[in-house]
C-alpha cells in the first residue's frame, strides 16, 4: 500500500517539462487569443489528444496493437449520441454513460480476444470496428446513416467553454495515464511488452493486466468520443471509419509509443500542421501525406524515443520526465 501510494504521489517535479509546458500552452492561448478559429482547432487538437494517448496505454506499453480503435471513439460518439437526441440525457451525463459502456465492451472484447497475439488480434480489434461501422448504415433509422445524428446539445454555451471543459478532461486523461503507467501494472505491462513468456512464467497472470488496460483504454476513448460528438453537435460514420482508427496509430507512433507524453505531443503538433497547410490547400493531403512519412522515415519510434533522447538525460528529462526511462532495478532486468 505505500508503494502504491508513493507512486501516485510523486510531485510535478518528476513530470516531463514539455507535456506540462504544451499542457499549458493550450490551457492559457484561448484567453490571449480571442480567434474562435483558432479555440475549435485546438478543440480538435485536445480531443485527438485524448485518442492518442487512450491508445497508447494499451499499444505502447504491451505492443498488442489495436487496428480498431474507431470502435470506442465513434461507438461511444454515437451511444452519447442517441441518449441525448432519443432519449433526452444531457450531455454530461450521456457521456460517462457511453464511456462506461465502452469500457465494457472493452473488457468483454479484451477477454474474448488478448489471449491472441500479434497479427491476429490486431485483425480480430479490425473487424469489431468494421461491423460498428456498417451497422451505423443499416440501423439508419437510429443512427441517421450516411448524415449521421445532427443536432445534438452543445457541451456548454460557446466554443471557449467547450474548449477548457475538453481541455480539464485532457488534462485529466494524461495524469491519470501517467499515474497508471509508473504504478505495479504500468510496470508489468512494460515487462510484458519486454517479454511475455518470461512474465507468465513469473507467475504474472497477463491476460488479466491486458484486459484490464485495454478496458481503460476503451473507456477513455469512450470519453473522447462522447466529447467530440457534443462539442461538434453531430455524429457521423467517419467516426467509426478505418480512417479514424489509423490516424490514432499514426499520431502516437510519431510523437513516441509507450511514453503517453509522446502521443499528446504528436496529437497537438500534427493537428496543428494540418490546419496550417489549409494556406496550400489544394496540396494539404499530398504534403501532410508526405511530411507524415518523413517523420516515420526519420524517426520510426517516434521522435520522444529518438536514441538521441535515450543517451542524452538533459534532452530526456526535459520531454519523458524524471522516472519515464530508468535503468531497470534486479527485478526489472529479469522481466
Amino acid at each position: 500500500m505505500g508503494a502504491t501510494a508513493k507512486i501516485f504521489s510523486f510531485p510535478l517535479s518528476r513530470q516531463s517539462p514539455v507535456g506540462l509546458l504544451v499542457l499549458l500552452a493550450l490551457g492559457i492561448f484561448p484567453l490571449v487569443s480571442g480567434n474562435i478559429l483558432y479555440v475549435e482547432i485546438l478543440i480538435l487538437a485536445v480531443l485527438y489528444a485524448i485518442f492518442a494517448m487512450s491508445w497508447d496505454i494499451l499499444t505502447g506499453y504491451t505492443h498488442e496493437v489495436n487496428f480498431g480503435f474507431a470502435f470506442f471513439i465513434g461507438g461511444a460518439g454515437y451511444l452519447s449520441g442517441v441518449l441525448n437526441s432519443l432519449f433526452f440525457f444531457p450531455p454530461l451525463m450521456a457521456i460517462p454513460l457511453a464511456a462506461l459502456t465502452a469500457g465494457m465492451i472493452g473488457l468483454l472484447i479484451g477477454y474474448l480476444t488478448l489471449r491472441l497475439k500479434g497479427p491476429y488480434f490486431a485483425m480480430v480489434t479490425l473487424a469489431f470496428a468494421g461491423i460498428l461501422y456498417k451497422l451505423a448504415f443499416i440501423l439508419y433509422k437510429i443512427t441517421g446513416g450516411e448524415e449521421g445524428i445532427s443536432g445534438l446539445k452543445s457541451l456548454t454555451a460557446g466554443p471557449v467553454t467547450d474548449f477548457y471543459l475538453i481541455w480539464t478532461v485532457t488534462v485529466g486523461v494524461y495524469f491519470l495515464l501517467i499515474f497508471y503507467s509508473r504504478s505495479k501494472h504500468g510496470i508489468i505491462l512494460k515487462a510484458i511488452r519486454a517479454d511475455e513468456d518470461v512474465a507468465q512464467s513469473s507467475g504474472i497472470n497477463t491476460a488479466y493486466y491486458k484486459i484490464e488496460a485495454f478496458a481503460i483504454s476503451g473507456f477513455l476513448a469512450g470519453i473522447g468520443g462522447g466529447l467530440y460528438a457534443h462539442a461538434q453537435m453531430h455524429i457521423g460514420p467517419t467516426m467509426l471509419s478505418g480512417t479514424i482508427s489509423v490516424l490514432v496509430v499514426l499520431l502516437a507512433m510519431i510523437g513516441g509509443m509507450g511514453t503517453i507524453v509522446g502521443p499528446l505531443l504528436g496529437a497537438i503538433f500534427l493537428s496543428a500542421l494540418n490546419e496550417i497547410l489549409r494556406a496550400v490547400e489544394a496540396y494539404r493531403i499530398v504534403i501532410y501525406t508526405g511530411l507524415l512519412i518523413v517523420f516515420i522515415y526519420l524517426a520510426p519510434e517516434g521522435f520522444v524515443n529518438l536514441p538521441f533522447v535515450k543517451r542524452n538525460p538533459r534532452a530526456k528529462r526535459f520531454l519523458l520526465g524524471k522516472e519515464e526511462y530508468h535503468e531497470p532495478s534486479g527485478s526489472e532486468k529479469h522481466f
